[in-house]
Order: structure tokens, then sequence, then C-alpha cells
């Protein structure tokens, strides 16, 4: 392509495609599905929660930790992405770590234990690590930065129909096939989609890599020059907090003990996988416009203390419901999720924060705070779970442990609130 021979950007991509609009979409639409995928590999473990729990006889606080480890592979490794996407831009890395989902998928159908089910889903967070921040950072690429927040948007609005699809489609899936061949199946999909982005994804433009030259020349060359600079923006820690607390009600609720508080409300297995789903309907939906919205206005910030303050008001409503009145957790799911899709304008807010060099690490810093928080939430319900429940045995949870446990959400959502109140308004981004 002519346009990736020069030093010089084709257009000015603050307001257009340097590529043309229909190759930005292109380009964008692989990684795209990744994440649609990842999602879906993501939440998958809530819809046979029960069964894998009794099959390999374990506790709800070692079954939340052995599930987490997708997310203490996740988290940390945003670090290492971001350097890598940095470095190498997008194609590779998100080749590599379909490839690596796909191993994951495989390692977690043969297990034969916790431990095994653990290290499968070590390597899947280790493969979806990749996906939404390596899309973002294709379309940083391809697309206008004033289109940003709407396209972080709609990647998101993909990611939540891959997590409506892990809720129900799986959900009516493992009725047919047991949890071991429907994770084949995912692990098929995986290798499909990273030899996909290998063919379809092209290498930066040089113009592109020219502003990562000269941008590392100014803030240091190193390879951990851009993470250096992420790490010592203030602005940044406070945006990744927000954000990370934000997400929490997805992570813990939607991902993982969801379904079961709805079974504790004596609702139907089905009625609560679907439910849950609302969860992510809302959030898919509402991504995409508040990221258009805070776009065309500018009030990134603005938006996030909005979500809060919805996603907060859903989450009391969620843990006042009574077995009479379960019916409601949708509509209460649905705005939550609504909610929580603020989270999308961080990473635009992100890259304007730092400087053009440490756009991969500054969208994956605050990914990073997402799954770390959400690891460890996983983990922490489970332990506030079995918290006076006789020990060595599995144990049965009635709707007030689940109650309890979930205190820890609304507290969050508190603390993000009051956070904001430090994080400052953000400006239209700019490039170089």
């Amino acid at each position: 392509m002519n346009e990736t021979d020069s030093i010089e950007p084709p257009c000015d991509v603050t307001c257009e495609y340097p590529a043309g609009c229909r190759r930005a979409w292109l380009f964008w639409l692989l990684p795209a599905l990744f994440f649609l995928y990842e999602f879906m590999l993501r939440v998958s473990p809530s819809v046979v929660e029960s069964t894998l729990q009794s099959e390999f006889s374990a506790t709800a606080a070692a079954f939340g930790l052995t599930m987490g480890m997708y997310y203490y592979a996740y988290a940390p490794m945003q670090l290492i992405v971001g350097l890598l996407l940095d470095k190498f831009g997008s194609r590779r890395p998100l080749a590599i770590a379909a490839l690596m989902c796909a191993l994951g998928a495989a390692s977690f159908a043969m297990a034969t234990s916790l431990g095994m089910l653990g290290a499968g889903r070590l390597l899947q967070g280790v493969g979806s690590a990749f996906a939404y921040v390596g899309t973002i950072y294709v379309a940083s690429v391809w697309f206008p930065s004033s289109r940003l927040a709407f396209i972080a948007g709609v990647t998101a609005a993909l990611g939540m129909a891959g997590a409506v699809a892990g809720e129900t489609v799986l959900s009516h899936i493992d009725h047919s096939l047991d949890w071991r061949m429907s994770t084949w199946w995912l692990a098929i999909v995986a290798l499909g989609l990273g030899i996909g982005i290998w063919i379809l994804v092209p290498k930066r433009p040089a113009w592109f890599e020219h502003n990562v030259l000269t941008s590392r020349r100014k803030h240091g060359g190193g390879i951990f020059s851009g993470l250096s600079c992420v790490v010592r923006s203030r602005q940044t820690w406070i945006l990744s907090l927000i954000t990370g607390m934000l997400y929490l009600p997805v992570g813990t609720f939607g991902a993982l003990w969801g379904d079961s508080y709805m079974a504790s409300l004596k609702m139907d297995p089905s009625d609560a996988a679907n439910a849950d789903a609302m969860l992510f309907i809302g959030l898919g939906i509402s991504a995409p416009f508040l990221g258009w919205l805070a776009d065309r206005t500018g009030h990134h910030r603005r938006m996030l203390i909005i979500g809060l303050l919805i996603a907060l008001v859903a989450i009391v409503g969620l843990l006042m419901l009574s077995s009479s009145d379960s019916s409601a957790a949708f509509p209460l799911l649905f705005v939550l999720g609504f909610g929580v899709g603020s989270m999308v304008v961080a990473f635009p807010m992100a890259m304007e924060l730092n400087p053009h060099h440490a756009r991969g690490a500054a969208i994956t810093f605050v990914n990073f705070f997402q799954m770390l928080l959400a690891g460890i939430g996983q983990w922490f319900i489970g332990v506030l779970l079995d918290w006076g429940k006789p020990t060595g045995s599995v144990a049965t949870y009635d709707v007030s442990d689940y109650r309890t446990a979930f205190l820890m959400l609304p507290v969050g959502l508190v603390l993000a609130l009051g956070l904001t109140f430090f994080l400052r308004a953000s400006r239209p981004i700019v490039t170089g």
C-alpha cells in the first residue's frame, strides 16, 4: 500500500482514515472477532460451574481460585502485552495469542484435576490478554483518533456478544455435548482465528512507525520507556483504579458467581443464564453509544461518573432481590451492564495521558487493573462464601451468603466515584 511507504501520514489522522474507511474496518474485523471469542472463553466456566465443582469435588474458594487463574495470567500479561504491541505492532502478537488460547482450551478439555483445569485457564488468560487491547491498538493505527472511544465501544459490544453466547449458546450446547467436547470446539475456533489474523492484519505503516520512533527519542528509547512513562503518570493510576472497580461486577458477578446467586433466588438454571446475559447485553448496547457520545462531546470523565452512578444503583437493587421478585433481575442486570459500559472511554483517555510510543502500554495498564481486580474478586467472593462453613467439603450457599459476599461490589463503586474527583477532564485526542 502506498500509504505505508511514506513517513508522513496520508491525511489528517485526527479526523480521517489513513488507509480509507473500508480498509480500516477490514483490518479491525478479525482482531475484534478474537475479542468476541475471548469473552466467550472467559465466561464459559460460569455455564458449567456446578458441574465442574461437583466433578472435581472443589470448595467455592478452591474453584474460584482455579478459575481465577485466567485473570492472574491475564492481568500481569497486560504489562508485557503493551510492550510487545509498541515494539512489534498487532499482527504477530495477536496471531500467537490466538494460538495460545487454542492450547489453553485444549488443556482445559483434557483436565483430570483442579490443577490441570487451572493450567488450562492460565494459558487461556495469557492468550486472551492480547485480544481487546490488541484490537484497540489496531484501531489507533487505522482509524482517526476522534473515533477511538466509539471504536472501543463497538469492540466492547462484540465482546459482550461473546459473553452472551458464552452464557446462552454454550449452556444449550452443554446439554447436547459435555463440557469437554464444547471446550474442544473452542480450541478449534481459536486456531482458525490465529491463522486469519496473520493473513488479514497488515504491518504498521511507515508514518506510524516514524511517530513511534520520534516519541521514543523524546522520552527515552529503552524497551521499558513507554511503560515507564505510564507508571509515572498519577492520572493513569487513578484512571486504572476507577475502571478496575467499575468492571468488578462483570468480572465477578457476570463471569462466575451470578448464575449461582440467581439459583439461590429459586430461579431456573436456564433463566439464570439468560438473566446473567442481560448484563452483557446492556454493556454491549451502552459501550458504543457512550463511546460515541464521549467522542462527540469530549466529556470522557463525565461519562465515567454517569456510568458509575448507574451501576451503583443497579447493583444495590440486585442485592435487595428476594425469590418473589427475582424476575426484576433481568432489567437490573441490563442497567448494571449499561453503566459498566462507560469503561470504554478510559482507553482513549489513557492514550491521551501518555506519549505516542506508550499507547500500547497505556491501554494495557488500564486493562491490567480491570483483570487484576476481577481475579482477586472471584477468589475473595469464594472466600467470603466459605466463611463459617465446614472445611474440607463442598458447602451449599443461600441468598444471604451471596448478599454478604457481593457487598464488595457497591463498596468498590463508591470508592471509584470518590476517585473521579481527582481525575482531570479529558481533551480531544491529538496525534504525535
